[in-house]
């Protein structure tokens, strides 16, 4: 073959590879360690999406969730953040305060599916809507109906006030020698949630004050220091984080502890002997009768070149039928009213995950945001103070009040550090 040639089979061969190339707009997509347990949900409703909209490709990425928040944070410095992310609605607030997020406002007014307002409200800062909230979580209380029994308790003495939870801690470990609950309260603590049922505010409405070293709040929550010094709570309840509150529970050690259902499955999975003696009861409630709604949501970016189209994916993934067929692979909520209203989260069959999955949605309006640090762009600094604060006074030779004045003085420091 003579060099002419040759160069004319090349130049075919280029142009044909280039003719081959993808030129579809790329979205990219941030889901929070949920691969690869749900790959074939994902692989399938990306597959619909692309199919509707042939001149859009969606990469798909999966991180873990520790790792997330940082590996977004190096991704914006680096030029190459995803388009849409999934983001706990607890990072919106951080996220927004750096102008990371668009606003969605506008389409979520032409959508043509409602949301939850407890659910939207958590996505929604200054009246701009910079997330779509995706899947939740309430909360009740898991129980070992064997333990109970065995303590001399029955179904009737599961509590369902934050007093009354004391009163059963107390009585339990004094009759058992065994701890009867497991609850954090120094790391990731979850006094903030209790504070909020109760109707005891965290900083004043300005947020620009902290008021948790109130005598009231105070009172409040030397009982739980109380409770940790004279040996009623598990070491382990002020030093390991929020994620292993399942951990003392499917390992016999407790009695009870107040999560989302959506850890039955879990302990379904790791101790079928604890799960065959478990049952679910009403959440814990103060004053006020609420408590915590914990959300997944979805945002987009304001960096994203195309934030049309990464909107119009968003949507996508939180439309009813999306939300419906994922719910029902997670134990976890929608976050659309006609989801909701299916009759998945109403049946009854006398299965423990059913039973919890039904009283998770019953309860589901009771729910809200109850830690309204939360709106703070810095509330990862405000949480860590808190929980310090806790940490002193059960190890600590200083008092409630010392620990939470020192903590309050460092609050107001970040509250208005602006």
């Amino acid at each position: 073959m003579d060099i002419p040639k040759k160069i004319m089979l090349l130049l075919i061969c280029f142009l044909f590879s280039c003719s081959k190339q993808d030129t579809r707009t790329t979205i990219e997509f941030w889901t929070l360690q949920l691969s690869p347990t749900f790959n074939d949900y994902f692989n399938s409703l990306i597959s619909e999406y692309e199919l509707d909209h042939p001149n859009i490709k969606i990469r798909w990425v999966d991180v873990p969730y520790d790792a997330a928040i940082q590996k977004l944070l190096s991704s914006a410095v680096a030029g190459n953040a995803p388009d849409v992310v999934n983001l706990s609605a607890d990072f919106l607030a951080k996220f927004n305060g750096m102008g990371a997020l668009a606003d969605l406002s506008e389409e979520v007014k032409k959508n043509n599916y409602q949301f939850l307002p407890n659910a939207l409200a958590l996505c929604t800062f200054d009246n701009n809507i910079v997330a779509l909230p995706w899947y939740l979580n309430s909360y009740v209380v898991i129980y070992n109906k064997d333990l109970l029994n065995s303590a001399g308790f029955s179904e009737k003495d599961v509590p369902r006030t934050f007093d009354e939870l004391i009163a059963f801690i107390k009585s339990y470990k004094d009759r058992t020698g065994k701890f009867a609950f497991f609850w954090n309260i120094g790391k990731d603590s979850y006094l903030p949630m209790m504070l909020g049922s109760e109707g005891i505010d965290m900083t004043n409405e300005q947020m620009t004050e902290a008021v948790f070293n109130s005598p009231q709040s105070v009172r409040v929550i030397d009982q739980w220091v109380e409770l940790y010094k004279k040996g009623y709570l598990q070491s382990e309840s002020i030093i390991k984080p929020g994620s292993t509150i399942v951990e003392s529970y499917q390992s016999g050690q407790v009695a009870m502890i107040f999560t989302g259902p959506v850890f039955l499955k879990r302990i379904k999975t790791n101790a079928p002997g604890i799960y065959d003696k478990t049952e679910v009861a009403p959440p814990i409630v103060g004053k006020t009768g609420r408590h915590e709604l914990a959300a997944m949501s979805i945002s987009v970016l304001s960096t994203s070149a195309h934030k049309k189209a990464a909107a119009d994916f968003a949507l996508f993934v939180t439309n009813p039928k999306n939300q419906l067929a994922f719910c029902k692979l997670t134990t976890t909520y929608p976050s659309v009213v006609e989801a909701l209203q299916d009759t998945f989260f109403k049946m009854q069959d006398g299965k423990l995950m059913t039973n919890g999955r039904n009283l998770g949605a019953k309860e589901l309006p009771n729910a809200g945001r109850l830690r309204k640090y939360l709106l703070h762009q810095n509330f990862d600094k405000l949480r860590d103070s808190f929980d310090e604060a806790i940490q002193r006074a059960c190890l600590k030779n200083i008092s409630t009040t010392e620990a939470l004045d020192k903590a309050a003085s460092e609050w107001n420091e970040i509250l208005n550090d602006q």
